[in-house]
């Protein structure tokens, strides 16, 4: 007799993702049956960066490789939450990049495997069976699966987009937001910056509203940062320099801006207590973070602000994507004439297409070879919208003009 999978295993299966419906729905069978050529597909789909990595991060890890003991010493397991000088490493980059003020050292960070686990893994540390979590509408859609997987969560939303005006309402709805955080009393109140899937980033005022009602109800206010140094504007938002407090945690990757996709560590801010957890816990789940990424990522941070490389390479990337997603705004409006709200950071834009999201993103790909993911997973005031992601995309703008066009096809059909 075969063992049943846990129920809540099961629940986390029975959990929708839009991510996963697209990812169903383009199968080389459905591309057969409906006579799609693959190479001719367009996706707008992913979540990832096409930029490349920073010539010396790769000098890094070229180094580690032809110095034998360096390179021995790569395979050994570093200490659970990463080595000390990776982590004072992180500490010096955070500071170099938002602000020399942050109150942020080395007994504040926990490398982990990646954002995703730490994300997870602090959902875990925090949440038990039936308090509640916070989440904004829309919100990334691996948060619901997330918090499926930890079991008994209890998800409360709260809007944050105008689906009727199709405007980010963030800012004029900051003293509201901040009465329902003192009404339903979350455990955890988990925001993104800049937002997946809207790109907006919302301001120093709105996030203070949250804090501020955070500290009076007991909550941890959690932003995930995993598009963090991809922002436009002169300056980034006062609270991207804050430091962790017992109220306040933020998470990080290494992901987007030095493109380490393939090459995964993400790393958690937090006061000492929830470090200390943290470390039990991912002694429990992954033992330890990838010591050669570790030490690459040491070298190169180290090596870059003494150089004072690193900004100017960041700026170069936001200047790439900052252009992507003003030409991406511009083939909506002249190809689709619908709503689109314009990116402040990030990869994404969202489009409002006047029907159920699911049914376009079939008929998107059926019709058109052209592959965007539906927002009904975002939140309810996705349910007619779609997310397009420039991200891939940044180094083939024909292709990207050439997809919003084969858009208005499915448009034109309604």
């Amino acid at each position: 007799m075969r063992p049943r999978i846990s129920k809540k295993l099961e629940e986390l299966l029975c959990t929708k993702s839009p991510v996963r419906e697209i990812m169903d729905l383009a199968s080389p069978e459905f591309f057969k049956r409906v006579g799609l050529d693959p190479v001719q597909v367009i996706s707008f789909s992913g979540g990832w960066v096409n930029h490349d990595s920073p010539a010396e991060l790769r000098q890094a890890y070229a180094e580690i490789a032809l110095d034998p003991r360096r390179f021995h010493a790569s395979g050994a397991y570093s200490p659970t939450i990463g080595t000390p000088e990776c982590r004072a490493a992180i500490a010096e980059y955070e500071k170099h990049l938002f602000g020399h003020d942050m109150q942020l050292g080395p007994e504040n960070i926990a490398i982990g495997a990646n954002s995703t686990q730490l994300t997870l893994s602090l959902m875990q540390l925090i949440l038990s069976p039936g308090e509640k979590l916070l989440l904004p509408d829309p919100a990334y859609c691996n948060y619901p699966a997330q918090a499926a997987a930890v079991g008994g969560v209890q998800i409360v939303r709260f809007p944050l987009l105008d689906p009727v005006q199709w405007r980010y309402v963030a800012d004029e709805r900051a003293d509201e937001f901040a009465r329902f955080i003192l009404a339903e009393k979350p455990k955890m109140i988990l925001l993104c910056a800049p937002d997946n899937p809207t790109s907006q980033v919302p301001s120093t005022r709105f996030v203070k509203a949250a804090l501020d009602a955070a500290v009076e109800v007991g909550a941890l206010l959690v932003i995930d940062f995993a598009y963090k140094e991809i922002v436009w504007g002169a300056r980034y938002p006062e609270y991207f320099g804050w430091g962790p407090t017992d109220n306040f945690v933020t998470i990080h990757s290494n992901s987007k801006w030095c493109r380490g996709l393939g090459r995964r560590l993400g790393w958690i801010q937090a006061p000492p207590e929830i470090i200390e957890a943290l470390e039990a816990a991912q002694a429990a789940n992954i033992l330890c973070p990838d010591t050669l990424h570790q030490m690459a990522l040491a070298d190169y941070i180290r090596r870059g602000i003494a150089a004072d490389s690193i900004k100017p390479y960041v700026m170069q990337m936001i200047a790439r994507y900052e252009a992507v997603a003003r030409f991406t705004v511009e083939a909506v409006h002249k190809h689709l004439g619908v709503p689109c709200i314009e990116p402040q950071g990030g990869l994404y834009t969202v489009v409002r297409v006047g029907m159920d999201s699911s049914e376009f993103a079939r008929r998107a790909l059926e019709n058109a070879g052209v592959v965007v993911v539906p927002g009904w997973g975002f939140g309810d005031t996705l349910k007619h919208g779609v997310r397009l992601s420039y991200g891939p995309l940044v180094n083939d703008l024909e292709k990207i003009d050439l997809g919003v066009r084969r858009l208005s096809r499915v448009l034109a059909a309604r």
